[in-house]
């Protein structure tokens, strides 16, 4: 677990972007380090049904994110109530907790790390469910990153 709680030092790293990157805007609900997998957060109720209601600002992330909440990887460092760019699709060189197999499934551990799925077991904060694929191997500890497709 060589890079636990920081994910990937460098912020995000993507490597490919298929041409045009995929990204939404909204705000931190809490200082989000760039890199760091967030989560889509904040207060029920704030849109109808009208494209006309709904704000920037209504969309709230938070990190870490673990098990099935995860939305994307944060594009780069933003405090709490700061506008966040969030990239929903794309390959990212990230940080690995456990043993990673190319071309396998993964999810997040929580800390900002892919973890394998294993057999899907319950966590402590909910089911570890899928957030993409890896293209490279890598474990904890020796080759401590890989690439990642995100499919959040």
């Amino acid at each position: 677990m060589a890079n636990a709680g920081i994910g990937n030092p460098l912020g995000a790293v993507p490597i490919f972007d298929f041409g045009v990157p995929k990204t939404i805007t909204g705000y931190a609900s809490n200082i989000i380090s760039g890199g760091a997998f967030v989560f889509a957060s904040g207060a029920a109720g704030v849109i109808s049904s009208g494209a006309d209601t709904f704000v920037t600002s209504d969309l709230l992330f938070s990190s870490p994110a673990s098990g099935g909440q995860f939305t994307g990887i944060a594009m780069h460092t933003a405090a709490s109530g700061a506008p966040i760019t969030v990239a929903l699709d794309g390959v990212f060189i990230v940080g690995t907790n456990g043993t990673i197999v190319a071309g396998t499934e993964v999810g997040t551990d929580g800390q900002n790390c892919v973890c394998p799925l294993g057999s899907k077991t319950m966590t402590a904060y909910s089911q570890i469910e899928t957030i993409g694929r890896a293209l490279t191997a890598g474990a904890s500890g020796t080759a401590a990153y890989v690439l990642l497709h995100v499919q959040g």
